[in-house]
């Protein structure tokens, strides 16, 4: 009980001395949220954050949320210390998403730039439903080691990263994920420009059991030539 009203008081603490406070109420269909954010400086935020997450009709609280580091930017004519300040759909430090295709609304929070290159990272939550969200890891994992969050397309159900090593590797994985949530790789394609005029695309794609594997070379100009 005492370490209960230990935690209790010092998040009270944390709300109370957060300068910067943001409303995100277009980036979802179904929520909205209240963002407490600690650091705003030169238009860019972030630092030790809490989200709370209400219904979008009812306006009831549901849950909160903490991130280490929400990390997002203003525009020239955001004032963050004006009070309440509510950020554009695409400006949020929150992305909103059915991410394992189960026809519930799951959420992403922003959480630094740990990603490749210093690209934005991000924790993932997953709906079990009753407005109630589950911190997934391996798709956290998916979504902080790559280049930024990855991308899902409710038409194929494949989530879809991006890698890169220096000016002239590129690749894209997709996955596929399962009602348990595990992830199985089932497409990528590689391109690398590292040698001479010539660009080499490795294929891969999963049929059954097996990944079959393509190797086609190009030459460079031809092969961007429609970039």
């Amino acid at each position: 009980m005492k370490n209960l009203l230990i935690l209790a008081l010092l998040f009270s603490s944390f709300k109370a001395a957060a300068q910067f406070k943001f409303l995100a109420n277009n980036c979802s269909n179904q929520y909205k949220a209240k963002i407490f954010v600690a650091d705003c400086d030169n238009g860019l935020c972030g630092g030790i954050s809490t989200i709370i997450l209400y219904d979008k009709i009812s306006d009831k609280e549901l849950e909160t949320f903490r991130s280490a580091d929400l990390d997002f930017s203003l525009t020239e004519k955001q004032d963050a210390r004006i009070g309440w300040l509510e950020l554009g759909k695409y400006q949020s430090p929150l992305i909103f998403g059915d991410f394992n295709f189960d026809g519930k609304e799951d959420m992403a929070i922003r959480n630094g730039s740990n990603g490749a290159y210093m690209s934005p990272s991000y924790d993932i939550y997953l709906s079990v439903g009753n407005n109630k969200f589950l911190a997934n890891k391996e798709l956290t994992t998916l979504a902080s080691e790559n280049l930024g969050m990855f991308e899902f397309d409710q038409k194929t159900k494949w989530l879809t990263i991006e890698q890169r090593d220096g000016c002239c590797y590129h690749k894209t994985i997709n996955y596929s994920i399962d009602v348990r949530n595990k992830l199985t790789e089932v497409s990528s394609v590689i391109e690398d420009s590292s040698v001479g005029n010539i660009v080499t695309v490795i294929t891969q794609k999963k049929v059954g059991a097996r990944m079959i594997k393509t190797v086609q070379r190009f030459k460079t100009e031809e092969y961007y030539k429609n970039d």
